[in-house]
């Protein structure tokens, strides 16, 4: 009985895995990663920019209702302002093959060596936004 427990526990452990690393960001998470990639000035894409042209910036990734409905969340990205906006600024341009991924396909000035790499679920990290008193925005 406890060896098929622990059977049951390792099944249900391995099913928790994290996402491969081929796997795009989700479209909301990637929308917001693009906005943020404007706003923080990771390049010198400007936000009104980044709005006009991101779909070729994810173009072969994702549907086209995919991108259609990521333009909502590429705005959130490109006009948050919140109390740590210095630290999720700093985390996303962190990621330098995924600004670069971004940037490279709309003529944007790239990062590091210039390499770039699929800006994927398991790997993009966003910041969350904060109020002063320290609640989760």
């Amino acid at each position: 009985m406890k060896a098929l427990s622990i059977l049951a526990l390792a099944a249900f452990l391995s099913s928790c895995t994290l996402p491969s690393a081929d796997q795009p960001a989700s479209p909301n998470r990637m929308g917001r990663f693009l906005g943020l990639v404007a706003s923080c000035g990771c390049s010198d894409i400007t936000p009104q920019r980044m709005l006009a042209e991101y779909p070729r910036a994810v173009a072969g990734l994702y549907s086209d209702a995919e991108i259609k409905a990521m333009h909502g969340y590429v705005d959130v990205g490109a006009s948050e302002r919140h109390d740590n906006q210095i630290e999720i600024c700093a985390s996303a341009c962190a990621q330098t093959c995924m600004v670069n991924a971004v940037a490279k396909p709309l003529g944007g000035r790239l990062r590091g060596d210039g390499a770039t790499c699929l800006v994927n679920e398991r790997d993009l990290h966003l910041g969350t936004g904060r109020y002063g008193d320290g609640r989760p925005f």
